[in-house]
């Protein structure tokens, strides 16, 4: 069983190999433009991940995904094995009645019940993918030492079938129980160099430790290779599946998050604020006269002045909650967590008088010679009574306001605490 195993998770791991030559040579071209996220994902893909660990900020990602992703499964595996070993110690009684008598039932129930228990109370934990595999590893370390402890005990009765269960409790640990591979490994090889030390205890020949030995060893390595090849897929699998998400998620052209994000991370910020009872404010900036821009320059000129302004407003989304998309065309959106109007309108200043300090050639400009932009500001603190369309809307308000003002301005707009999306 354990063989057909292994070959089918190489199989699926060849068949992703040959899907991930096919997705780099489609997605070269516009991972360019992704930013450094999307740059960290493709560095990884390309240099792969022998140690089974990415960068710091990627693993944790990873992890907690992962995790939540397999947590239904991982509560029934749990109970499927407390269950299963209450079965098995109901079935010595019958089979191995002498082994019974020698190590009572709660003994050999105790050694893994309890930690499948605790595994099992984790998951309902609020940091779970945290301290699950943190507490568990050490658990299940300990739990396979106790099993080998039992299987021990049973030989010197003698009774070599309990052996086998360490074997079974190897592979549970591998895949079963939501261990990574570096952590199961590690569990692994010290219940190894426990059962040596152990059976030296026991007095056990060294001819007869080495014939049980042989087997442990033999069935670490399969579940080893098959652990690690089954986890190198799910990782290859989820870099391909955020790389295609990120790229989804950003602009083409100037590499900064599309619409699409913005109005994702809008509605979070907006809920998170309501929760902390900070203001959000959002500029949104359009470059004036920019189709006169692309008329006389070229659109190749009107990409790269686009490109030019996007990395002006790039530098004032670098806090966590703040973000800066491309809202449509010549448009661009900045949202900020806990900024107040007079700090917003101070923003949406800088931005103008940034883009101006670019210096590029406006011939067709009714304001000036060179490139500028409009501003439209608003920042409110959220309220459950009302949906982010208020502030979007309010910024909006801001914009024509400061273009019928004569462009090339920053205009803040004081919202209604009252107001409604129309």
């Amino acid at each position: 069983m354990i063989p057909e195993v292994v070959d089918s998770l190489t199989q699926a791991l060849a068949l992703l190999n040959d899907h991930w030559q096919y997705f780099r040579h489609q997605t070269t071209a516009a991972v360019s433009a992704a930013g450094d996220y999307a740059e960290s994902l493709q560095r990884h893909l390309e240099r792969g991940f022998r140690s089974m660990r990415f960068d710091p900020s990627l693993e944790a990602a990873y992890r907690d995904e992962q995790f939540h992703d397999s947590l239904a499964f991982l509560r029934i595996n749990l109970v499927m094995l407390m269950a299963l070993v209450f079965a098995i110690v109901q079935v010595d009684r019958v089979v191995i009645p002498e082994f019974s008598e020698a190590v009572p039932g709660v003994a050999r129930v105790g050694v893994m019940v309890p930690i499948l228990a605790v595994g099992f109370v984790l998951t309902f934990g609020r940091r779970a993918s945290f301290w699950y595999p943190r507490v568990m590893t050490p658990l299940m370390t300990a739990g396979l030492m106790g099993i080998a402890w039992i299987g021990l005990l049973a030989w010197a009765l003698p009774e070599d079938r309990v052996f086998v269960r360490l074997i079974i409790a190897t592979i549970a640990v591998y895949f079963i129980l939501g261990l990574r591979f570096r952590l199961a490994l590690a569990a692994n090889l010290i219940s190894i160099v426990f059962y040596v030390g152990a059976a030296r205890w026991f007095g056990m020949p060294t001819v007869v430790m080495a014939q049980f030995l042989a087997m442990l060893l033999l069935a670490s390595v399969i579940c080893a290779a098959g652990a690690y090849n089954l986890e190198h897929a799910r990782r290859m699998a989820w870099l391909e599946g955020q790389l295609l998400s990120e790229i989804a998620l950003r602009d083409g052209l100037t590499g900064i998050s599309n619409r699409r994000r913005l109005d994702q991370h809008l509605q979070q910020i907006w809920q998170h604020g309501q929760r902390e009872r900070k203001p959000v404010a959002v500029l949104l900036a359009d470059i004036d006269c920019f189709k006169a821009y692309n008329d006389h320059y070229g659109h190749q000129a009107g990409d790269e002045a686009l490109k030019a302004v996007a990395s002006v407003h790039a530098r004032f989304g670098q806090r966590a909650l703040d973000m800066v998309a491309r809202f449509g065309g010549e448009e661009f959106a900045v949202v900020l967590f806990d900024t107040g109007p007079s700090e917003a309108l101070r923003v949406g200043e800088e931005i103008r008088q940034q883009v101006r300090a670019l210096n590029l050639a406006h011939a067709g400009s009714a304001v000036t010679p060179v490139l500028t932009v409009s501003v439209g500001i608003a920042s409110m603190v959220p309220s459950a009574k009302r949906d982010c369309g208020v502030l979007l809307q309010a910024a909006d308000q801001a914009l024509y306001s400061a273009k019928d003002a004569g462009r090339d301005r920053a205009r803040l707009l004081d919202v209604d605490p009252d107001a409604t999306t129309r």
